[in-house]
């Protein structure tokens, strides 16, 4: 039997947490390490108010899984933003399984930013990785429950008896400034946030090159983000984005009716 080893992410641990998803071809991309310093501040600054934000699994001294996490105290709720075995010989051997029962132990006990209490719940939006065993297949097999029926990959895990999570119904503030130019909105707790950014910057500028485009980190501008309400990952000229970056023509296509407004 294998044992694996869990452990908090600590300041010594910060570099083996930003550079365990990045493959090691990327390390040298110029967006890579611009989103691995951003990540780096993102670390430091959230251990010194949260005390904990993700736990990684070891094999001897190599690192093999990792699950990430942030407190929402406003919301009393713990959001996982990832999980991830990256090396297919060590899936299906116990590790993510490992990784999120010591996450869920661990939250049952208060904590101060809770008001002294356990969150209300674990939340997640299980995004897929090509190639990989379906992240919202695992959670519904450890426990979590579907927000909506016909969303397979919003979950929650309820840590209060009888707790039902319910999001808000949020929608897109546009600001006065926000028109006439593009916002892209950024999470630095991933190390991918700039080289994603990059490919949203050219995709609008290939539209309106002579656009001026502001970079929303949403972790160190909460009060530009929370003004704004539910924001997308990309605004033009006051109105959001909602393609993805990945399908160009839609995305365009979008930015371009934007700009017609």
């Amino acid at each position: 039997m294998v044992f694996w080893k869990i452990k908090d992410v600590e300041l010594d641990d910060v570099d083996s947490l930003i550079y365990f998803c990045i493959p090691p071809e990327k390390r040298n991309d110029r967006f890579f390490i611009e989103g691995a310093d951003v990540k780096r501040a993102w670390v430091r600054k959230s251990l010194e108010m949260f005390g904990s934000i993700a736990k990684m699994a070891y094999l001897d001294s190599t690192p093999v899984g990792l699950i990430q996490y942030q407190p929402k105290p406003k919301k009393r709720l713990l959001e996982i933003t990832c999980i991830f075995v990256p090396d297919k010989r060590n899936q299906r051997r116990g590790i993510g399984k490992a990784l999120l029962n010591a996450l869920i132990e661990d939250v049952k006990k208060p904590r101060g930013f809770f008001d002294c209490k356990p969150p209300l719940a674990v939340v997640t939006w299980a995004f897929q990785v090509p190639g990989y065993y379906p992240q919202n297949e695992f959670y519904l097999k450890m426990g979590f429950k579907k927000v909506r029926e016909d969303d397979p990959f919003l979950l929650y895990y309820p840590l209060e008896e009888e707790y039902v999570y319910q999001p808000e119904e949020a929608v897109f503030i546009p600001q006065a400034e926000d028109k006439g130019r593009a916002l892209i909105f950024y999470d630095p707790s991933c190390p991918f946030c700039m080289y994603f950014a990059e490919h949203i910057k050219n995709l609008i500028r290939d539209v309106a090159p002579s656009l001026p485009v502001r970079m929303v980190n949403m972790f160190e501008e909460v009060e530009e983000v929370e003004k704004r309400g539910q924001v997308p990952q990309c605004a033009v000229n006051g109105k959001a984005i909602n393609a993805s970056f990945m399908d160009r023509e839609n995305f365009q296509k979008e930015v371009r009716e934007a700009l017609e407004v």
